[in-house]
């Protein structure tokens, strides 16, 4: 920015004004080997005397513009002047002589030290005080590794070799190693249809398939909002666009499908598997619950064993701190399915938080469905309450708490953490303000299991006149977001409430209604046909493994970058397909190593129920 601008294009240069000023880091690096780098964040102080503090000011005050009175600095503290000397107590002070000249130069404004961070030759050697502990969590990881990929080498050749052909002769089965790790086992699972006895339900898969990968690739371009970029103004002028609150609305609720999946299939399994008896009760209970543990354990497990050991060294650069992870402390939570209320705002793999509420909303949906089960009088009493639920519950949490309808891109909190914002805290995470869309996905459950024989059944369900209805419900709620306030309001609004209550609740109505109508179509569908192909087959497969493994991998991926980068669509389009074809190697590596066959083999040790049940 250069202070000799005519005051009519003030304007325009503070829109377009660097608040990123990096020095070269990895020429610091090489250039002197006790280097030492730090960022710094730096606030222009007030003069109301200047034109551009002025325009500055006025720009800065808009909720969706990045705030130009701070100013972040990457500086190489042996191009200083004067130079870091390798016995300097005094950094600080350094920095503020040094950054202070740069800065007047720059903005003829005076500023000064809020932050600063260093890396390098100060770096302290006992970065954690429990190094002993991640020492030992990464030996662990790595014998875990190597074991699971030992095995799995292990078990295949023998199930191609000799012994299994001598296996076959003598009619005995293999191993239960040998049935867990062999990939001539799990391979073929991969596109293998789940068997669900005169269910029409294989476009679910689909469903979920692409579900997973909107998610992937939403959160692929989120952590450039947090980024150095050259211009920052490119940005701003997308939140600026009168579509960006419906992108924003689809980012936020996206993840909302996946309750309303888990929700109808839950339904249906517990309804299909106690078909033929006559009540059930705690037994059955808890064989569901070990079954959910045995299935998802083991990787949850392995992904976070590796947060907590190997992921804090995949640092380098110095903008490495600005993701950060708590594994290290907060890893506990996340294995007793509790991160959700637990550290929230410092969570172990930020994205887990579904997983818990999740769970949660299993045990929940898994006892509501015994009762269905054992007294289906009371079916319409419960799903009248499970409905209500889904209304009241976010719009009294929303009410109470003063909060927005849904998230909103304010950049003074976005660029802090997402997941210290209150709204993130008391709506997007808790189990019970996602226990509506997973109840609508029971209600079409229950409704679906109920007709699936009877030819009738999308006449019964009213589903041409529910379809187009959830559709422009769906329709009107989402494209009413750009009318919501573009900042906090100071009071509590029953409005905001009540909308935000509608506006979650439509992406579980919707997607439920979809679900359904798609299983009683009885004409071909080409949508169907889409949703059953191999390909989304297969992803859904993966899927979970996907889930687990891509906030590893996005961060990993950014926490590198050294320089700020330009934010333009071959920018987007890079990290994206980095991180979507890392993503995808990495869970087909956990699906066939860790996931299929410790699930396996569990299943055979631990999970003996009484009576004959389909996998839920």
């Amino acid at each position: 920015m250069h202070v000799g601008v005519r005051s009519d294009n003030v304007g325009f240069v503070v829109k377009t004004m660097q608040i990123y000023e990096y020095d070269d880091y990895d020429d610091c690096r090489r250039s002197h080997p006790d280097f030492v780098y730090c960022i710094v964040q730096l606030r222009l102080q007030p003069d109301p005397t200047s034109v551009i503090w002025n325009s500055i000011q006025n720009y800065s005050s808009s909720p969706r513009h990045f705030d130009r009175r701070s100013v972040e600095v990457g500086s190489c503290l042996q191009e200083c002047h004067p130079p870091f000397e390798r016995n300097s107590e005094h950094i600080t002070t350094l920095l503020d002589v040094c950054l202070r000249t740069k800065v007047w130069s720059l903005y003829k404004l005076n500023s000064t030290i809020e932050r600063a961070s260093c890396s390098g030759a100060v770096k302290s050697n006992a970065e954690h005080e429990d190094g002993w502990k991640i020492a030992a969590a990464k030996v662990t990881f790595v014998c875990w590794a190597v074991g699971a990929l030992f095995l799995v080498s292990w078990a295949t050749l023998l199930d191609t070799g000799s012994s299994s052909r001598a296996s076959e002769k003598l009619n005995t089965p293999p191993s239960v190693i040998v049935q867990s790790f062999s990939l001539r086992r799990n391979l073929p699972s991969l596109i293998r249809s789940e068997k669900r006895s005169k269910l029409n339900l294989q476009h679910v898969d689909g469903f979920r398939a692409l579900t997973m990968m909107i998610i992937l690739l939403s959160h692929a371009s989120i952590p450039l909002i947090k980024m150095p970029l050259k211009n920052v103004h490119k940005l701003e002028g997308q939140f600026d666009r009168s579509w960006f609150p419906i992108a924003m609305a689809g980012n936020t609720y996206t993840v909302q499908l996946f309750f309303v999946i888990g929700g109808l299939l839950l339904a249906v399994n517990v309804l299909q598997q106690t078909k033929d008896s006559a009540t059930v009760g705690v037994a059955y209970f808890i064989d569901r619950v070990k079954n959910r543990l045995i299935r998802i354990l083991p990787t949850y497990l392995f992904v976070v064993l590796f947060h907590a050991s190997w992921y804090p060294s995949l640092h380098d650069g110095p903008i490495g701190d600005r993701f950060k992870d708590h594994c290290t402390t907060n890893w506990w939570t996340n294995l007793l399915f509790i991160n959700n209320y637990i550290h929230p705002s410092e969570p172990c793999i930020q994205f887990s938080w579904y997983l818990g509420a999740d769970f949660q909303l299993y045990l929940i949906g898994t006892a509501i469905m015994i009762l269905i089960r054992n007294r289906p009088k009371l079916t319409k009493h419960v799903a009248l309450i499970m409905v209500l639920i889904a209304f009241v519950v976010p719009f009294v949490i929303i009410y109470v708490h003063h909060l927005d309808a849904t998230v909103m891109m304010i950049l003074r909190y976005v660029l802090l953490e997402i997941r210290t914002l209150p709204y993130y805290k008391s709506v997007y995470i808790p189990f019970e303000t996602n226990a509506g869309n997973y109840f609508f996905g029971m209600v079409a459950g229950v409704s679906y299991y109920k007709l699936k024989e009877n030819p009738m059944a999308a006449e019964i369900l009213k589903l041409k006149y529910l379809l187009p209805g959830s559709a422009a419900f769906f329709v009107a709620m989402n494209g009413f977001t750009p009318l919501l306030p573009s900042d906090h309001l100071p009071h509590a609004s029953v409005w905001l409430a009540f909308f935000g209550s509608l506006l979650k609740s439509a992406w579980g109505i919707f997607p439920s209604i979809v679900l359904l109508h798609l299983a009683f179509r009885s004409t071909p569908s080409i949508l169907v046909s889409v949703l059953q192909h191999p390909v989304l087959l297969v992803a859904a497969k993966l899927s979970y493994a996907v889930y687990l493994t891509q906030y590893g991998i996005i961060y990993a991926i950014y926490k590198h970058i050294t320089y700020p980068l330009m934010y333009d669509g071959y920018t987007i389009m890079t990290f994206t397909a980095a991180i979507v074809t890392i993503t995808f190697l990495i869970a087909f590596f956990l699906y066939l190593v860790i996931e299929v066959p410790f699930h396996t083999m569990l299943k055979h040790r631990f999970y003996k129920p009484t009576r004959k049940k389909q996998d839920g």
